[in-house]
């Protein structure tokens, strides 16, 4: 009976993908556990800067401040490679359910789990290593200095179980079910914010003490979702053992797609991190202005990134099911549902923005005057960067890879990093012409990403009907 009832809640979820005719509805009912999930992560990271500021003594708020926010990018660059997995193994197994073709998902999901894993203990070690020298090249000096090690290699060891975290969302992501990593990621952030407070407040560990609360969050995750991803499903899809061991053929598939997307997060990551460095350079004011508006900023663009990673599962399953018009058609619907979303936001946030970074940083009046300044910016780019989020969710189902490296690298490498330095360095222009620097950098990314849309084939990458259609095969 069970059985049964889950295999019509997944009949369900696919006949909303594959389906339905109102595709709006469809997508905001997939998208909305992710944005909820992504928005409880964006939260998590203002209450640890909201922590650094009231429980550190005050002569180190900055300093803490800076060892929490500076070295996001650094995570993100380690993280790159299994991010590329994801994205390549979503879209796969995406595909393979849309085609009917569960055990074929079933075989990528095993080796999207061990390929995580050995990611994520070469990238423990390599961040652990590396922290000392890493952050003596970013500029970073005194007590910044020591937080910042301290604070990089303690999050070093989460690197496992969040590489681990990353295959299992694909793998749900895949199947439509965006519910389960939603309420893992509930858990993970509740257990952060207490465990922070807890560690900093009456354990007095300062920034370690954040360090350890987002490591425990990842580690007391990992047996929930690898006891879900081994449970037999008639819903979801489960592995096995046997599909741990290592495919040739089907490594090399999930790494061919993969390696795109994985060089694009991680040229994006190293791009933030070296604005980071000119950013910090500026002085103090500027680096609490960028690190605060950032992360209000991140909490409202969280509807367009749901949108995004739900339009990939939308083009994956509809690709993998022949049906290229609905593909195309959710993309359409996406775009929209983003601006609309977008344009609100701004609206509804502009008015009071400052009000909401006092919360901050309302004892640094410089500070506060060039995030209210830059929120302004960022705000008014709300619609840029949401038709971003979603060409970037079409190149990842579509598993036009190749176009997400090419538009990750334009936008930081080409535009914005060589107009900061302009600005900066030969025209030494004041802090502020970063904010302009990003905003063009904003346009003239979805300009190159429209053009590179029109070239997307939206055909299948994986083996359908005994052929390799993504090697170019008519389907």
């Amino acid at each position: 009976m069970d059985a049964n009832i889950q295999l019509e809640k997944q009949l369900r979820k696919q006949k909303l993908i594959l389906e339905s005719p109102n595709l709006y509805k469809s997508i905001m009912i997939l998208a909305l556990p992710i944005f909820l999930s992504n928005f409880m992560k964006a939260f998590n990271d203002l209450i640890d800067m909201y922590f650094a500021s009231t429980l550190l003594n005050p002569a180190l708020e900055s300093d803490g401040r800076a060892a929490i926010t500076i070295p996001g990018p650094v995570f993100q660059i380690a993280s790159a490679l299994a991010i590329g997995f994801m994205t390549a193994g979503a879209a796969m197994m995406a595909q393979y359910l849309g085609a009917k073709r569960k055990e074929n998902a079933r075989e990528v999901s095993g080796q999207l789990l061990l390929l995580c894993f050995l990611t994520g203990l070469f990238m423990n070690v390599a961040v652990f290593l590396i922290t000392p020298w890493l952050v003596k090249v970013m500029g970073v000096e005194g007590q910044a200095y020591i937080y910042m090690v301290e604070y990089l290699r303690i999050r070093s060891f989460e690197m496992i179980p969040l590489f681990a975290f990353f295959a299992f969302q694909a793998t749900r992501t895949a199947s439509g079910d965006t519910v389960t990593p939603f309420i893992l990621n509930v858990i993970m952030i509740l257990t952060n914010i207490l465990s922070t407070y807890i560690f900093m407040k009456y354990l007095s560990m300062e920034v370690a003490g954040a360090a350890y609360g987002t490591l425990l969050g990842n580690v007391i995750i990992v047996p929930i979702f690898l006891f879900l991803m081994f449970k037999k499903s008639e819903r979801h899809i489960n592995i096995t053992f046997k599909n741990l061991r290592i495919e040739r053929d089907l490594f090399f598939r999930l790494f061919r797609m993969s390696w795109p997307a994985a060089v694009a997060q991680a040229l994006t990551s190293t791009g933030f991190l070296i604005l980071n460095t000119v950013i910090y350079a500026y002085g103090s004011a500027t680096v609490d202005a960028f690190q605060v508006g950032n992360k209000i900023n991140s909490m409202i663009l969280m509807p367009a990134m749901g949108v995004g990673s739900v339009t990939a599962t939308f083009v994956g399953q509809n690709i993998g099911a022949r049906n290229i018009e609905r593909a195309k058609k959710s993309v359409r619907t996406a775009m929209i549902l983003t601006n609309v979303i977008a344009v609100v936001g701004c609206a509804a946030i502009l008015p009071i923005r400052e009000q909401i970074i006092k919360i901050f940083l309302e004892d640094t009046p410089e500070s506060l005057a060039l995030s209210v300044e830059y929120m302004f910016f960022i705000l008014t780019g709300l619609p840029l960067m949401s038709i971003f989020q979603v060409l970037m969710g079409t190149y990842q189902g579509s598993g036009e890879t190749m176009f997400s490296l090419i538009l990750a690298s334009a936008r930081l490498w080409l535009i914005r990093i060589p107009l900061v330095v302009l600005f900066k360095d030969v025209l030494k222009l004041p802090s502020s012409t970063i904010w302009y620097a990003m905003i063009i950098s904003n346009f003239a990314s979805v300009y190159l990403g429209t053009v590179l849309y029109t070239l997307c084939k939206f055909r299948p990458r994986v083996k359908l009907d005994q052929q390799e259609i993504g090697e170019g095969v008519p389907a």
